[in-house]
């Protein structure tokens, strides 16, 4: 680190916040709001809050807001309550930078409810949001708004209605690759790509912003610009085009990482990946520190340091000198340096994704290179524009394809349920010790393999599979211990769903179903079994037919039918019914 001051202030930083958190200042979690702030706002629920228009999107039952720079207002005083999500009984017409004030019932965002639940509390807070207004009101707006903002908003708007009639049924999948719009997407389309480990192409990341900022740098140098000028436009272009998709933390580090390196391209200077990654963590941790426990930011991160990093010390660990193999090698280097943050957040890994993303990532730039031409062309002629999104469309036929194929296998993904933190340390402590017999080897003579590296090679490999193994609950927490009965009554709002594991390590589920929360074996049948390590269930008990009781098993069997998830179930046990 020495020769890289930024890694080494980087690594600082995360470990002052993390020695903040211990002593109880709550940056990275809870509500860092002045205590005065929370009782006002606890003892006065419905209030009038007063904001400025950020973003805003129509949902199927209100308009959600979402407000920057907001206060509440009681008996003529204003308490700073940071950002407000606030949903409005009716449809308003707003614009971004706009001033509104509203009334409502501010309620604190809560946090997950049941195993594996997505935590809406952390993603919030990361934004500066902890309070959600329900029933909102608009009382006053101003006049004033920001022209510049609005503008980007409406040119949004005009690529997604230009990819709807250019893309047909693919629109929803190219408004997500291009302008990180998910809003259409097919759930179903969304789970066959996370299960095959081709998600991360359905969101704006550093593939998308290097393909597409690299792209038009080239393309503006073969028209005859000069380094300067074509360097500074595409970091203006680039840095808008992050700032209308939404900004979402791995759009925020490619931006950044690719004003960094087009910096350096300008003024001659060397580009080091690694110090302008920890350039970037230390600007998106300045301005939210609780960002260190998001799975974007871990994840987008976690890859950026796995081909830094990792790569070519895996390579050189399995001997890879072709380039078939050292492509393989550097995505397993990639799984390898994110597997805890897939399991921590997700329950499980996909396998498929080792082998899907060498036949992927190649052809992606093309989907994208598509749908941009197509965006463009668009604005003069839609037919066009069908014509240059074609190949692309071709190639998105075929990933589904490809991944509707991963999915039938139960091989797919390994389930290894949610570790412990002293798991996720062990595993990371054995994974340096193996980059470390990596580095070595690579240094060494490569032109005779000796015997003592054919041995650390060996004891590598061998350690890398013990490390995975220690992050699995099945194998590793519930295999080498007598357990007791163990029940998880489910939180599904009205209705039940009740998981038993059993001493001998079986899995039951006993009803599975709410009248008051849609898709429930999506979001919690689902992330609770994924959780709890459970792959297999032994049995479904379903007491009687009303909807709270049957609803998410309904969707759990349909999933499985459809090869939407790896879990799979033995017997499904009905009461004696006449029909």
């Amino acid at each position: 680190m020495a020769k890289r001051p930024m890694c080494l202030l980087c690594f600082l930083m995360v470990l002052s916040l993390g020695a903040l958190e211990l002593m109880g200042i709550p940056l990275i979690r809870g509500n860092p709001l002045p205590l005065n702030v929370q009782e006002q706002i606890e003892a006065h629920p419905g209030s009038i809050i007063c904001g400025e228009v950020e973003q805003y999107e129509n949902t199927e039952f209100s308009q959600s807001v979402y407000l920057k720079k907001t206060y509440l207002i009681h008996q003529s005083k204003k308490f700073p309550i940071e950002n407000v999500r606030i949903f409005l009984k009716k449809e308003e017409d707003l614009k971004p930078g706009m001033r509104i004030l509203v009334k409502g019932t501010l309620k604190r965002v809560e946090g997950p409810a049941n195993p594996g639940g997505f935590d809406s509390q952390h993603f919030y807070a990361c934004r500066h949001i902890y309070y959600f207004m329900k029933n909102a009101v608009l009382q006053k707006k101003t006049a004033v708004y920001s022209g510049y903002r609005q503008l980007l908003l409406e040119i949004k708007e005009s690529c997604r209605q230009i990819l709807k009639e250019a893309a047909g049924k693919d629109a929803p999948v190219f408004c997500a690759m291009t302008l990180g719009d998910k809003q259409e997407l097919d759930p179903e389309t969304q789970m066959r790509y996370q299960l095959a480990g081709i998600i991360h192409i359905l969101a704006i990341s550093g593939l998308h912003i290097s393909i597409l900022g690299m792209g038009l740098y080239n393309l503006l140098k073969k028209m005859g610009l000069g380094i300067w000028p074509a360097g500074i436009f595409s970091l203006g272009v680039m840095l808008q085009y992050g700032i209308m998709t939404g900004g979402s933390v791995s759009t925020m580090r490619a931006v950044t990482m690719f004003l960094i390196a087009m910096g350096a391209r300008i003024t001659g200077r060397i580009y080091d990946m690694m110090s302008a990654l920890s350039v970037t963590a230390m600007m998106i941790l300045v301005e939210s520190p609780a960002y260190l426990l998001d799975s974007g930011f871990l994840l987008s991160f976690g890859c950026v340091l796995g081909i830094c990093v990792a790569s070519e010390r895996i390579c050189a660990l399995a001997g890879a000198k072709r380039k078939g193999t050292k492509v393989f090698c550097e995505s397993v280097a990639l799984w390898l340096v994110t597997l805890p943050v897939m399991l921590k957040f997700f329950g499980e890994a996909s396998l498929a994704g080792l082998v899907l993303n060498l036949a992927v990532l190649p052809s992606v730039g093309v989907v994208l290179a598509g749908g941009v031409a197509a965006m463009i062309l668009g604005f003069v002629s839609i037919p066009t524009g069908r014509v240059m999104i074609f190949p692309a469309r071709v190639l998105l036929f075929l990933y589904e394809r490809l991944c509707e194929l991963a999915g039938r296998s139960r091989w797919c993904t390994w389930i290894g349920g949610e570790p412990e933190i002293w798991q996720i340390t062990i595993y990371y402590a054995i994974l340096v010790a193996v980059l470390l017999i990596g580095q070595y080897i690579k240094e060494s003579d490569q032109t005779k393999i000796s015997r003592k590296q054919h041995i650390l090679r060996i004891s590598g490999i061998v350690l890398l599979i013990l490390s995975i193994l220690t992050l699995g609950k099945q194998s590793f927490r519930y295999s080498f211990k007598n357990q007791t009965l163990q029940i998880t009554c489910l939180d599904v709002g009205q209705g039940d769903g009740i998981l038993i594991r059993t001493p001998d390590n079986k899995h039951y589920l006993i009803d599975g179903g709410s009248s008051s929360q849609s898709e429930l074996g999506r979001y919690c049948l689902l992330p609770a079994l994924k959780s709890m390590g459970i792959s297999c269930l032994d049995g479904i008990f379903i007491s009687h037919t009303d909807k709270d009781h049957l609803s998410g098993v309904q969707e759990l069997l349909e999933y499985m039918e459809k090869g939407l998830t790896t879990i799979r179930a033995g017997y499904l046990i009905l009461p004696a019914w006449a029909e």
